[in-house]
């Protein structure tokens, strides 16, 4: 079904939400249709052109509403940049990764905390397992629409809870992989912490055989110094090319600069389309997503290939949570860069669309949207990294397509879009 072009953008929008308010009035509720979902009648879903089986195990407790809500007693908890852990810092990170993952993995199949079912989750809400309640079996998809980031922030969220559950480290933060920059730069002038250094390479300490944040990649992610390819396009995910670093670290400036400030500066093109109850799933990577899913983050997942690279598959890969910690923190960024609609959506059926999701007790829970808006009701925040060498960027050459070519440092190609993604 084609996304369609209109959207409701409020001037006025309050960004901070007040926790589980009432935004709109009764009339305007009884008139909006936001999507919700039950666990049950779960159905095999579709994707890279195969029948998917993900659904999560049967669920007999009661479901418990679930609202954030900061504790005003405690500092916010740091994500950190993980390629500036050091020392005995990085030592403890890594031992915790490994205890929490090999536990993860060894819980049995059917719990649903167990890395398996992280995985069997994302896998019905990314490939239509979930019936949108009330409808005949019109199913739902997280990917490709306005439902992407609140979506996942609230993966990693529960993930997140799940872990610190497992290590009975009710502090553990979930730390991001900064692949979005890819230049070390001297600390601001007046900036008194945060990490500058380059991050678009895969962490080592996932890359470490044996341990429980392991998993097997694509030879890409072995070969060293090879930085991220950002601009990976659908038609190449299935085999994407090994592109040399001075080909790939300009494009990848580019492709930042489009998804977050170009076609990123409006609610539309950075978020995603509007999706109502009653749509229908879209497929096609192409058409519905905002610029930095279906070019930054898309690429990520296909560059790491194997797990990561498809999505029934993905979240069975603990890259994929430290991936996903950095695509949080580009939205909460993206509200702050210069330029633009910079808003949150404000339609009722935003606000109000429902997801369930596994506690660290495997308890379910019932969330709305509108109260993953303010990252901070979460109890954390992220180190500040480099963010102006793609915010800054000024292209210098055009280039016409996403293809290898010859370059230098000094070579600024200008990311052109597929023509085949529709933003209508």
């Amino acid at each position: 079904m084609a996304a369609s072009g209109r959207f409701d953008i409020s001037v006025h929008f309050i960004q901070l939400l007040v926790c589980c308010a009432w935004l709109v009035t009764n009339s305007q509720l009884a008139q909006s249709a936001p999507i919700k979902i039950t666990f049950d009648g779960c159905i095999p879903g579709f994707a890279n052109n195969k029948t998917q089986y993900c659904c999560p195990p049967p669920y007999k407790g009661e479901i418990v509403d679930f609202c954030p809500k900061r504790n005003m007693s405690k500092p916010l908890r740091v994500r950190k940049a993980l390629q500036c852990l050091s020392g005995h810092e990085l030592k403890v990170y890594t031992e915790k990764l490994d205890k929490a993952y090999t536990i993860l993995r060894n819980l049995p199949d059917d719990d649903p905390r167990s890395l398996n079912q992280q995985k069997r989750l994302h896998c019905s809400y990314g490939t239509g397992g979930f019936v949108q309640q009330g409808t005949d079996n019109i199913t739902i998809d997280i990917h490709f629409s306005w439902l992407f980031f609140p979506w996942h922030r609230y993966f990693i969220y529960f993930h997140e809870r799940i872990i610190q559950h497992v290590l009975d480290d009710p502090e553990f933060s979930l730390h991001f992989w900064n692949w979005d920059n890819g230049f070390t730069v001297h600390k601001p002038k007046g900036a008194r912490s945060g990490c500058y250094k380059r991050g678009d390479l895969l962490p080592p300490i996932y890359n470490i055989t044996g341990m429980g944040q392991y998993q097997n990649r694509s030879s890409r992610t072995k070969l060293p110094g090879l930085p991220v390819d950002l601009g990976i396009v659908p038609e190449e995910r299935d085999n994407p090319p090994t592109r040399p670093a001075e080909v790939v670290k300009p494009r990848n400036l580019a492709t930042m600069h489009a998804s977050m400030v170009t076609v990123g500066n409006t609610t539309r093109g950075f978020m995603g389309r509007i999706y109502r109850y009653g749509d229908y799933q879209v497929l096609d990577p192409l058409t519905g997503a905002g610029g930095l899913e279906v070019m930054g983050h898309a690429s990520i997942h296909w560059w790491v290939g194997n797990t990561m690279g498809v999505v029934e598959t993905s979240a069975g890969d603990p890259l994929f949570y430290a991936h996903h910690s950095n695509i949080d923190r580009l939205w909460n960024n993206w509200h702050k860069v210069p330029g633009g609609e910079r808003v949150d959506y404000s339609d009722p059926d935003f606000l109000e669309a429902e997801f369930l999701f596994y506690d660290e007790t495997a308890t379910i829970r019932r969330v709305k949207v509108k109260d993953a808006l303010d990252m901070e009701e979460f109890g954390y925040k992220f180190q500040k990294a480099n963010d102006i060498s793609w915010i800054d960027y000024v292209p210098t050459v055009n280039s016409t397509s996403n293809s290898t070519i010859n370059s230098t440092d000094s070579y600024k190609p200008q990311v052109h879009f597929p023509t085949r993604w529709n933003r209508d």
